[in-house]
């Protein structure tokens, strides 16, 4: 059976959640008060519907109750944010997900319920200047209490040795979920050749690290530094 999501609000954001979840064969509803916003994304979603979402009995009709979760996404104006997830906490809706562009809006969300908060703006803050900081780190995800999901270049100490050889855990405290490795295939096109990248899988204990390895690992903040300083 297809999960089922609601995404009010269809500015950027909002918008390429109830996309990429209708890709990935979600049924969507998406809600915004902008009529030429609904006609043009009609036909990419399961049910499109001009609404205030602060109009309680409106809201009401829709049946979101019934959805897994409700991303709500209203991003110039934080009153209505507020006043339609208090709504839906008053619907029952299972899961309400939604987007603050400050600390004193996500406060404020999480004083009311709020089952999960999005911060998008300092999310791409953060990412942007922890890139420019340290140029090894290519991405990485924030998990809480410190903890990140980070995929790194391949730090020199590392390269031509073994799992084993270079002991994460022990030496530095870090998990090493998988490696995005580099392969050459054929291109019918030209005759030559084309890098690509694919995920390695589990490595294991003799798996060794080549150069152009990018490492994806987990683990407290000042433990991935430690890494990131033998580069």
């Amino acid at each position: 059976m297809n999960k089922k999501f609601a995404v009010i609000g269809l500015g950027d954001f909002g918008w390429s959640v109830a996309i990429s979840l209708a890709e990935r064969n979600a049924e969507v509803v998406a809600i915004d008060q902008d009529m030429d916003v609904i006609e043009e994304i009609k036909d990419k979603v399961t049910y499109a519907v001009r609404l205030d979402s602060t109009d309680e009995k409106a809201l009401r009709s829709l049946g979101l109750d019934k959805v897994d979760a409700v991303i709500v996404s209203i991003g110039t104006n934080f009153e209505s944010t507020i006043l339609t997830s208090v709504l839906l906490l008053k619907m029952g809706v299972k899961k309400i997900i939604a987007r603050a562009s400050s600390k004193i809006q996500e406060t404020i969300l999480q004083k009311l319920g709020i089952h999960q908060i999005i911060n998008p703006e300092l999310e791409i803050a953060a990412k942007v200047s922890t890139s420019l900081i340290n140029e090894d780190v290519l991405d990485y995800i924030e998990l809480g209490d410190d903890y990140t999901i980070v995929q790194i270049k391949t730090p020199k100490d590392f390269i031509g040795k073994s799992i084993q050889e270079i002991d994460l855990r022990l030496r530095f405290n870090v998990n090493l979920i998988t490696i995005k490795r580099q392969y050459k295939i054929d291109d019918e096109e030209t005759g030559g050749q084309i890098v690509k990248e694919r995920i390695y899988g589990v490595p294991t204990a003799t798996t060794v690290i080549e150069e152009s390895d990018k490492l994806v690992m987990m683990g407290r903040d000042k433990d991935v530094k430690k890494i990131l300083d033998l580069s």
